[in-house]
């Protein structure tokens, strides 16, 4: 009789713990599905984080675009585009502007180290003609961490007419 009580109890037991043990498989399961779910989640936030920044970038360049083919001053187009005194002069003759991660200007240089996002390099080429001045600008925007990914490339240019020449649009014909 205690046999048969004994096989009683053990039966009883073991449906309880097949349930436990199928419960805890189920529960893993869910965690390292909801652990892939949340990291797909984070990457695409920082795709879109990426992606606003480099069209902010996109933005900015074709605004100085047009209005450096309206005046053909480099300084003064980065000063409406990006800010007063943004650029620093390389010594290959190119001017650099560092950005932040909302395509502020960075001043300083330890702001630029510690903070820089994006870097914005002008590379200028003018001519002078009998009938005004021709020149091109060569904008390439980087990410700071490695130069070897350029994200935008562009080149404009502006041609600023001299009145010296010719009758200068007087009317006298």
């Amino acid at each position: 009789m205690r046999e048969l009580l004994r096989m009683k109890q053990k039966y009883r037991k073991t449906p309880m713990n097949l349930f436990f043990i199928e419960l805890l498989i189920v529960l893993l399961f869910m965690s390292i599905a909801g652990a892939i779910v949340l990291n797909m989640f984070v990457m695409a936030d920082r795709k879109a984080v990426r992606s606003a920044v480099y069209e902010q970038a996109l933005t900015d360049v074709q605004s100085f675009s047009e209005i450096y083919a309206l005046t053909g001053d480099l300084k003064a187009s980065a000063d409406r585009v990006y800010g007063r005194e943004c650029l620093t002069a390389g010594a290959d003759g190119s001017f650099t502007a560092v950005l932040d991660e909302a395509n502020k200007p960075l001043i300083t240089p330890e702001g630029r180290e510690a903070y820089g996002r994006l870097m914005v390099r002008f590379s200028e080429t003018a001519e002078e003609t009998v009938c005004g001045r021709y020149s091109e600008v060569e904008i390439l925007v980087f990410r700071t961490e490695s130069k070897a990914d350029m994200i935008i490339e562009q080149t404009c240019s502006a041609y600023i007419p001299s009145f010296a020449a010719g009758n200068g649009g007087s009317g006298d014909a």
